[in-house]
């Protein structure tokens, strides 16, 4: 499932970016090269590499601006998990060995991150509580102290960020949502005036002729009134039929309706979803059309989300023939 951009501070550090779980497994594959080294590691070490990969993946995965505060403290409590897991194989007197520093670093990390994605009291719960377990195994405060004070520039910077480029990117996405909403309603109103002066001059093209007529005339003849309803006609099937007003099909409706057809067109908007039937539609319409001289003929789009795109039924003196649309085939 694809989720939406969050529009926050982690979108301008590339995590959502589809590089951005190239580079955290990257990042996982080297801490697990430093924890297991070339002869491979023991089980725990195993472990804390897998920690630390799940809890990378939730910080990239788990959706909500700021992360969801018990997804954040799950998050929080893998440091501690980490460290409580390397005391069971580690000497803490030595507290700058290649596993002791890797597995420290990658749960500051994951608390530094928590802090990008909005959480800075997890984040830095995760790191204290990370250094209590240390140092509550640890021969001395000094020694504990030396090893995590490497991860209080990361945190303060993380948490840095947090407090200020966070609210900024708030800002500037609020800036950039208001923007689209104001270039969406002008293009809208653009064409709804758009349509609206073409409307207005094919009104003007059909219509104005007509009115010069009658005012020009004394009494509306024959030919006229035949004019006028033409006219209308057209004029409603543009209402009523806004899938079928193209030229095509609008000069095959007077041409027919000329010859003494009854036609009648219909639109429930179910066209508009199905684009590769609309032209072998309209092309079956515009050829009844063409060959009726008699009888009537009822074109309707159906609905959307029917079986039926649409149907054209021909009513002649002797018979009377009926086509089916569906979203494959003509019936």
């Amino acid at each position: 499932m694809t989720e939406p951009p969050r529009h926050d501070a982690s979108t301008i550090v590339g995590m959502q970016a589809k590089g951005a779980y190239v580079v955290a497994g990257l990042f996982v594959a080297a801490a697990g090269l430093a924890m297991l080294g070339p002869e491979g590691g023991c089980v725990a070490e195993f472990v804390i590499v897998a920690l630390l990969a799940i809890g990378t993946v939730l910080l990239l995965a788990v959706s909500g601006d700021p992360m969801p505060r018990t997804w954040a403290f799950a998050v929080a409590a893998l440091p501690s998990a980490q460290v409580a897991v390397l005391l069971t194989v580690a000497d803490t007197s030595a507290t700058q060995t290649q596993e002791v520093t890797t597995t420290v670093g990658s749960g500051a990390a994951l608390c530094a991150f928590l802090c990008v994605r909005g959480r800075v009291l997890p984040g830095w719960s995760g790191e204290i509580a990370a250094f209590v377990v240390y140092w509550n195994a640890s021969p001395d405060f000094a020694g504990a102290a030396s090893t995590f004070v490497t991860c209080a520039g990361l945190m303060l910077t993380a948490t840095f960020f947090a407090r200020v480029v966070r609210p900024a990117a708030a800002s500037i996405y609020a800036l950039h949502d208001e923007r689209t909403r104001q270039v969406t309603e002008k293009a809208a109103a653009d064409a709804a005036r758009d349509e609206r002066e073409r409307q207005l001059r094919r009104l003007d093209s059909l219509v104005r002729p007509v009115l010069v007529h009658i005012a020009e005339s004394t009494q509306l003849d024959e030919a006229g009134t035949r004019e006028a309803l033409l006219v209308e006609a057209t004029l409603r099937d543009s209402i009523r039929a806004r899938a079928l007003d193209v030229p095509d099909i609008v000069s095959a409706a007077r041409s027919a309706r000329e010859r003494g057809v009854t036609v009648q067109l219909l639109d429930d908007g179910g066209l508009g979803a199905n684009s590769g039937q609309a032209v072998e539609f309209r092309r079956t319409v515009v050829e009844q059309l063409d060959a009726a001289h008699s009888g009537s003929i009822t074109v309707r789009v159906h609905p959307p989300d029917r079986n039926v795109l649409a149907t054209i039924v021909v009513s002649r003196v002797d018979h009377t023939e009926r086509f089916e649309f569906d979203t494959h085939r003509i019936k």
